[in-house]
């Protein structure tokens, strides 16, 4: 769940290069991004280039820290690009909740 106006959170993205029909690694220094909060204008993130969360066990997956502000809004469109040709990456889009989560343990019986 993305929380509304809540610091912390992070943004996962999918790189796939298209021509070698596979996830691709080893680009997270070629990858930027721009949001847009509530159909505004589109604002490159604070956080410049993502971290890649694991090339091995995730290959392809990276992830933009999101700034408080920048989850300021009821809904944010995040696009992603590579300057590496062929690499392509999904816009990535969600609508912000302020609803309070209450995490139970399960009871084991």
């Amino acid at each position: 769940m993305i929380r509304k106006n809540t610091t912390g959170q992070k943004i996962a993205v999918l790189a796939w290069d298209k021509v070698a029909k596979a996830e691709k690694t080893g680009d997270a220094a070629n990858i930027t991004a721009y949001i847009s909060k509530d159909g505004a204008a589109m604002a490159q993130t604070n956080d410049v280039n993502p971290t890649e969360l694991d090339a091995t066990n995730a290959p392809g997956v990276y992830i933009f820290d999101m700034t408080q502000a920048e989850m300021n809004c009821d809904s944010i469109v995040l696009f992603a690009k590579s300057s590496t040709t062929d690499i392509i990456l999904a816009p990535y889009m969600a609508h912000t909740s302020r609803d309070e989560i209450t995490v139970k343990p399960a009871i084991i019986q």
